[in-house]
C-alpha cells in the first residue's frame, strides 16, 4: 500500500511539474539572440513569472540543447504551460514576422515613409515611388533580417514576373516593361481576376484609337486625401494621373499589381469594347458605343 501511495505520489509530482504553469496576463515574444545562454533564457522567461521545472532542465542537459539555442522569436501564449514552451524552444518553432502587400495597394498602404526611403536609398532609387514594384504577398522573415532585404524580395519577384511577361507580349502599345506595368496597375484597381482581360482590351482598344482612357481610378491615385467620394470637382482638376483630361497612360502604376493583372496587361482580350461600367462586384457591363455605355451607366449606376 505504501508503495503504491508512493508511486502515484512520484507520477502525480511528475506530471504536475511537467504541465503546470503561472498564467501570463498576454501572449509574450521570448527573444533568443545570438550569445543568449540557457540561463539568460531562464532569466528572461522568469522576468513574466515563467519557470522551467527541474525535470525540463534536465531534458534540455540531456538533448545538448542547452548548448545549442534556436536564434529566433518564439510565441508564449498566455495558456501555454511549461512543457509546451520547452517543446517550442526545443523543436526550433520560432514564430515568423510577417510582411503582407495586398494585391492594388500602394506603399503607403504597408509602408512608413522612413521604410520608403530606407528602401530607395537601399536600391539607390532617385525618383522615390514605389508604387507597382511590390509584388503582393505574405512574406515571412525573422527579426534579425534585414527589412530593405525582405522588400527586395517582393520588388525583385515583381520585376522578374513582369519582365517574363512584357517578353511574351507582342503589343506595340506598349514601349517597355514599365508601361505594361502602369496597364497592370490600373487593372488591378479597376477588375477582379474573372474580367482582367476583358477590361485590359478596353485600356488597350482606347489607346488605339487615340481616346483618353477615363478611368476613374487614375482620377482617384492623383487625389491628395481622398475621402471615398470622387466627384465632378475631381473628374475637372488638372493633374498628370486625370485620365479624363490627359491622354494615354499615367506617367507611374497606381498600384501593385497582382500577377493576374500584368498576365492581362501582357495578353489582353480581342474584342471591340471601349468603354465599361460596374453593374455590381466583379462584374461590368462592357459596351462598343458611347450611346450603349450611357445606357448602361444610366441603368446600374444613375437608377
Amino acid at each position: 500500500m505504501k508503495i503504491f501511495f508512493l508511486i502515484n505520489f512520484v507520477f502525480l509530482s511528475f506530471t504536475f511539474s511537467i504541465f503546470s504553469f503561472d498564467r501570463i496576463q498576454e501572449d509574450y515574444i521570448l527573444k533568443i539572440e545570438s550569445g543568449n545562454s540557457f540561463a539568460d533564457v531562464k532569466d528572461k522567461l522568469s522576468k513574466k513569472n515563467i519557470f522551467f521545472p527541474n525535470l525540463i532542465k534536465i531534458l534540455f542537459l540531456v538533448t545538448n540543447k542547452d548548448q545549442d539555442l534556436r536564434i529566433g522569436e518564439y510565441l508564449i501564449k498566455n495558456q501555454d504551460s511549461s512543457l509546451k514552451i520547452a517543446l517550442k524552444i526545443l523543436t526550433n518553432d520560432v514564430n515568423y514576422r510577417s510582411l503582407y502587400i495586398p494585391e492594388g495597394s500602394k506603399s503607403t498602404d504597408f509602408l512608413t515613409n522612413n521604410q520608403i526611403e530606407s528602401f530607395c536609398n537601399y536600391k539607390n532609387i532617385s525618383k522615390c515611388n514605389l508604387d507597382g514594384f511590390f509584388h503582393p504577398n505574405t512574406y515571412l522573415y525573422e527579426f534579425y533580417e534585414d527589412f530593405n532585404e525582405v522588400l527586395n524580395r517582393a520588388f525583385n519577384m515583381q520585376l522578374s514576373y513582369l519582365e517574363n511577361h512584357y517578353n511574351e507580349t507582342n503589343n506595340s502599345l506598349v514601349k517597355d516593361s514599365f508601361e505594361l506595368l502602369i496597364i497592370a496597375s490600373i487593372i488591378e484597381k479597376e477588375s477582379c481576376r474573372n474580367e482582367m482581360s476583358q477590361v485590359a482590351g478596353v485600356i488597350y482598344n482606347r489607346l488605339r484609337d487615340n481616346m483618353k482612357l477615363q478611368i476613374d481610378s487614375t482620377v482617384i491615385y492623383g487625389v491628395k486625401n481622398f475621402d471615398g467620394n470622387l466627384t465632378k470637382k475631381h473628374l475637372k482638376t488638372d493633374n498628370v494621373y486625370n485620365s479624363y483630361l490627359n491622354f494615354g497612360l499615367p506617367p507611374t502604376p497606381i498600384s501593385n499589381p497582382s500577377l493576374n493583372a500584368i498576365k492581362a496587361s501582357a495578353k489582353p482580350d480581342d474584342h471591340k469594347f471601349l468603354y465599361f461600367v460596374k453593374k455590381e462586384k466583379c462584374l461590368h457591363e462592357f459596351s462598343t458605343n458611347y450611346e450603349d455605355h450611357l445606357a448602361a451607366v444610366n441603368k446600374f449606376q444613375i437608377n
